[in-house]
């Protein structure tokens, strides 16, 4: 059994497929998840593993009480992150997909 899912289409080409409304008046987009720096460390540097490898977040901000230790080592500013679990040794580290460059 295999199973795609549409947004906006009836004819999905991939797993997750989203179509644009056409519509002038209509937003389009992803929002990904969106956490703070310290809400991402609140979530402790086990929850996120081997089986999370390729999750996006978006941080939306550092000044926040978070730390960059461990799997946040490389948070260093706003933006896009993805999780890469085999990174350092297999402990995992948040990488920038696209970041703000820090003030």
């Amino acid at each position: 059994m295999s199973a795609q899912t549409g947004i906006n289409t009836d004819t999905p080409k991939a797993t997750l497929d989203v179509t644009a409304k056409k519509e002038a008046l209509k937003i389009d987009g992803l929002l990904p998840p969106r956490l703070t720096l310290a809400e991402l460390t609140a979530k402790g540097n086990n929850l996120y593993g081997a089986e999370q490898d390729g999750v996006i977040i978006y941080i939306t901000t550092i000044s926040d009480g978070g730390n960059t230790e461990s799997q946040r080592e490389y948070i260093v500013s706003k933006g896009l992150y993805v999780f890469d679990a085999e990174a350092v040794n297999n402990e995992g580290r948040w990488m920038c997909l696209y970041c703000y460059a820090p003030v």
